[in-house]
């Protein structure tokens, strides 16, 4: 299975791309805020071309054995998208299509419950809406926390149950190198939210606490 490709920009159509890899042109399918990330990036059929890494989805089934590649530029977004494909009645590619605004700005959109801004998205009526809020309410904190224009890094993988320091630790990686924080912003999130509940057990917990304080902040 296909989980990136690092190659040259052969060719922009309206949703996809073709990336030449070792000689090889992949077709990928780019959902719109990928397609909005590259529009700088020049399509040649020389040495002028752009190269590009891009984190894949790699999408076949019995229904559908032609394979389809869906690129992002961020394993966040890709992780997001993994978690839109597990709502009912949204496959990967009506979800593809749905992210057409930051995942920041979309997690928020679902947290808070907004189906009418979710209904605006390509592809997702007010079924789809209502399911999307029922099923990932919960679940969508960390993006949530995303800063737009981030430029996310793969963060190493930690332990399943950290202690509190490395619980703190966790965190605050995941909010500099994935979600785009200055380093002494996510200090002073993960302070405040354990000062409110310093219970928390896991990095979903905590997550969802910085996100409610910040959600809280906004209204103020």
């Amino acid at each position: 299975m296909i989980a990136t490709l690092t190659g040259r920009l052969r060719r922009r159509l309206e949703d996809r791309v073709v990336l030449e890899v070792g000689g090889v042109g992949y077709e990928i399918y780019l959902p719109p805020i990928a397609m909005r990330a590259l529009e700088h990036a020049t399509a040649d059929g020389g040495d002028k071309a752009s190269e590009l890494h891009l984190v894949i989805y790699y999408h076949a089934t019995r229904d559908q054995p032609r394979p389809v590649l869906i690129g992002f530029t961020s394993d966040l977004d890709k992780e997001f998208f993994e978690k839109l494909i597990t709502v009912k009645d949204i496959g990967p590619m009506v979800a593809a299509r749905s992210l057409a605004a930051p995942v920041g700005e979309l997690a928020a959109a679902i947290a808070r419950q907004d189906e009418k801004y979710l209904r605006a998205l390509p592809g997702i009526g007010p079924q789809k809406a209502k399911n999307i809020v029922a099923q990932l309410q919960a679940k969508v904190s960390k993006f949530a926390l995303a800063r737009e224009g981030a430029a996310p890094e793969p963060v190493a993988g930690a332990p399943a149950a950290p202690d509190a320091e490395g619980l703190r630790e966790m965190v605050w990686e995941i909010l500099v190198k994935q979600l785009g924080h200055r380093p002494s912003e996510a200090s002073q999130l993960i302070t405040d939210a354990l000062r409110r509940r310093p219970d928390v057990m896991s990095p979903e917990e905590l997550f969802d606490e910085i996100y409610r304080g910040q959600a809280a902040k906004g209204r103020s």
